[in-house]
């Protein structure tokens, strides 16, 4: 069973619950298998479903257009469908400004989750539904649901950039649903789109969000969201589907739910000619018992449904150009033997890969966004640097020189983000432990003063994202992902090539680290970190080839960065809270506080160096086994 999606509440978008079921239909994404997982935010019932035929009810055969046939003409675009989509070759979208981090709410921030089962079948188009209910299933009564049909518009690049991504953005419109009688038919439903993305920062699960209007425009808001995958390239409907659905609710002796049935009948259409149909099952248990749900699984069996895992409605419809590798190939893995420019792809692809994916994360300013995205600034950056003689300079220094610029573009709110918690669990612990606890009222106006600070920040992060600039190095390393430019030393083996540069790292660390001095300035401590923070990435992107070895480098390094980074980061805190305490000399109580957090900062910056020597000693014993 698939992991379960993330539904998520983003600025004007409507906070609707969206199944993976629902997904399978109008949003799926290539790969997804067809045992999936429900979703909801409050245990509403799922858009779209829930509607599903009593046995028999399902429409009778021939009833419905025959593969290449005229459509309905509902089904047919109007005309002006697309018109606002960019058209031109190179168009780049028009964005908008995200809401800054003050416009959502915390609770919004993170995604609510609710898990059900759901099983899906394939049916031919004659199957019956058995009948469901008796003490060995546990249903009383199956109860009719509202049908009706749904019109399905995907919309991507002409070359299916999304898609081949596992992203889907799609228009979904119907013209209601009609009850069992004509009195009771539901008022139609508002046409919306949905995006489906990979989830941040764990892509194997999905994130869900919905927007209103009309097909004809794509919402600024989620066309910003795909803008690491799409990276300006126009948008147009590429496959369109007509879902017929009816279904039933499996109700309990007491009239409650246990499960619902949905048989939808999918067509895939081309202007007013069906291409294709094939018709599927979609059984949600809610309150069914595992012997209940398992005869009801094996009734459906024995009337022909096949359980399984079936390919997603694009896939269906668009054929296996949406199944084609994603332009950012995932990292094929490297052997010791295998030319050491395999090892120099697989470090530049996962780095990018984690860009693209923390892009919408720092748009939907979820937690830890901007520190993933700047982290994969900055380690591709670093990798450059260590695979240097396996790769074109001046390339590798045009690729950094840009990086950088997003980093720092991106550094001042991560900054403030790290000050902020840091204070936070000051206050915290100043609360519980502390026997003049520090003033919560000067500590909040100090948390206000820095808030305010960070949405300036994530605004000019903002205009970053949305720069021309930004797109033009999505591109670029889309182009390095794919084909990284090499010297001819990179047709070395691995290991032969690799361990000298992890030496060469280590060397300038120690370099550095006997630099370092009690009283020394901060700034030549902050430089150790960085070139720590080198040695680590460097240790780490060869560590998937040379394995254990580096690995333990790797952890070495990463014990030493840490410490050199509590430094750096206590430093700056002394600092900042130094600065907004001189900003507002007239608030005394803000004054004290500030200078009680300057001295605990302080006080750590000092147990950092004190603490620094020992670790330097375990790292260059680290570093003598790895030379032997």
């Amino acid at each position: 069973m698939t992991r379960p999606e993330r539904l998520l509440p983003v600025d004007a978008m409507t906070q609707e619950t969206v199944s993976f079921a629902a997904a399978a239909d109008e949003g799926a994404v290539a790969g997804q298998p067809g045992r999936l997982r429900m979703v909801g935010a409050t245990g509403a019932e799922p858009a779209g479903a829930g509607v599903v035929p009593a046995p028999g009810t399902e429409p009778a055969p021939g009833t419905e257009p025959a593969p290449g046939t005229e459509a309905e003409p509902g089904d047919v675009p109007e005309p002006g469908d697309v018109s606002e989509y960019p058209a031109e070759p190179g168009d780049v979208p028009e964005y908008v400004a995200a809401p800054p981090q003050d416009a959502l709410p915390q609770d919004a921030q993170r995604p609510t989750q609710i898990v059900e089962a759901t099983l899906t079948f394939s049916v031919h188009g004659r199957f019956r539904l058995p009948a469901m209910a008796g003490d060995a299933t546990g249903v009383a009564q199956a109860m009719p649901r509202p049908s009706g049909t749904v019109r399905t518009s995907y919309v991507d690049s002409s070359d299916l950039r999304l898609a081949r991504s596992g992203v889907s953005l799609v228009h979904r419109a119907g013209p209601g649903r009609a009850g069992p009688t004509e009195d009771k038919a539901t008022p139609a439903e508002p046409p919306g789109w949905v995006l489906s993305l990979p989830a941040f920062p764990d892509p194997s699960e999905m994130n869900v969000l919905s927007a209103p209007g009309g097909v004809a425009a794509v919402p600024a808001t989620l066309r910003e969201l795909v803008t690491s995958w799409l990276r300006g390239a126009p948008l147009e409907v590429v496959a369109t589907l007509r879902t017929v659905r009816a279904g039933i609710a499996l109700l309990g002796g007491s009239g409650e739910t246990l499960a619902e049935l949905c048989d939808e009948t999918v067509s895939v259409l081309d202007g007013r000619n069906v291409l294709a149909r094939f018709r599927e099952l979609h059984l949600r248990s809610e309150r069914l018992t595992p012997a209940g749900l398992d005869e009801i699984v094996r009734r459906l069996s024995e009337a022909g449904a096949v359980e399984g895992e079936f390919l997603p409605r694009l896939v269906r419809a668009l054929g296996t150009r949406a199944l084609a590798p994603a332009d950012v190939p995932k990292p094929s893995p490297v052997g010791t033997g295998d030319p050491a420019g395999g090892a120099v792809s697989a470090a530049v692809r996962r780095s990018v890969r984690r860009l693209q994916h923390a892009d919408s994360a720092v748009r939907l300013r979820l937690p830890d966004g901007v520190h993933q995205m700047r982290v994969a600034c900055r380690r591709l950056r670093s990798d450059l640097r260590t695979f240097g003689p396996l790769v074109q300079r001046e390339w590798a220094d045009g690729l950094r020189t840009e990086l950088s610029w997003l980093a720092e573009s991106l550094g001042a709110a991560r900054d403030i983000e790290v000050l902020r918690d840091r204070f936070r669990q000051d206050a915290d612990a100043s609360a519980a432990y502390d026997p003049l606890p520090l003033d919560p009222a000067a500590l909040a106006r100090i948390d206000s003063l820095l808030a305010a600070q960070e949405v300036r920040a994530l605004r000019a992060a903002d205009v970053a994202l949305r720069s021309q600039r930004y797109l033009d190095l999505l591109d670029a390393l889309v182009s390095a992902a794919r084909e990284p430019q090499l010297s001819a030393a990179a047709a070395e083996p691995c290991s032969a090539a690799l361990p000298p540069l992890v030496s060469t790292a280590w060397r300038r660390l120690g370099k550095q680290a006997r630099r370092l001095r009690p009283d020394g300035a901060d700034e030549t401590w902050h430089s150790a970190r960085i070139v720590a923070k080198r040695a680590r990435y460097a240790a780490e992107a060869v560590a998937p080839v040379l394995g254990r070895r580096a690995r333990r480098m790797a952890h070495v390094a990463t014990s030493v960065q840490e410490v050199l980074g509590e430094h750096q980061d206590a430093a700056i805190a002394a600092q900042t809270v130094h600065d907004l305490a001189r900003a507002h000399p007239r608030d005394g109580a803000l004054a004290l506080v500030a200078g009680r957090l300057v001295e605990r900062e302080r006080g750590r910056v000092a147990a950092s160096r004190a603490a620094f020597p020992r670790l330097w000693r375990e790292a260059a014993r680290a570093r003598g086994a790895w030379r032997r």
